[in-house]
């Protein structure tokens, strides 16, 4: 398993990001609100995957594709909220004025 190698994806008709491996999918459920913020629904890592890092790599390379896009978070993900709230310092200008942490 080649981590490095790995890129999450927006797939946009499915509204989730998601990262591919050996044939399994870890993802991140989003809802665009009506403001445009979006709103990181439920993350999920399938079983086999656990513990490698998968969740972290999905979540950091998510938000790079919310910067990318220009466009705001609302965290109701508890996995999603953990990660930021443990580095904030990098994502704080990503979070919408209505996330709470």
């Amino acid at each position: 398993m080649d981590l490095a190698n790995l890129k999450t994806k927006d797939n946009e008709s499915e509204s989730r990001f998601e990262l591919s491996l050996d044939g399994e999918i870890a993802f991140i459920d989003y809802k665009i609100g009506k403001s445009g913020d979006v709103y990181f629904v439920h993350t999920e890592v399938p079983k086999q995957l656990g513990g490698k890092g998968i969740g972290h790599k999905l979540v950091r390379e998510s938000l790079e594709i919310i910067e990318q896009n220009d466009c705001l978070i609302i965290p109701l993900c508890p996995f999603v909220k953990s990660f930021l709230k443990s580095h904030i310092s990098d994502y704080e200008h990503v979070l919408s004025e209505r996330a709470k942490l």
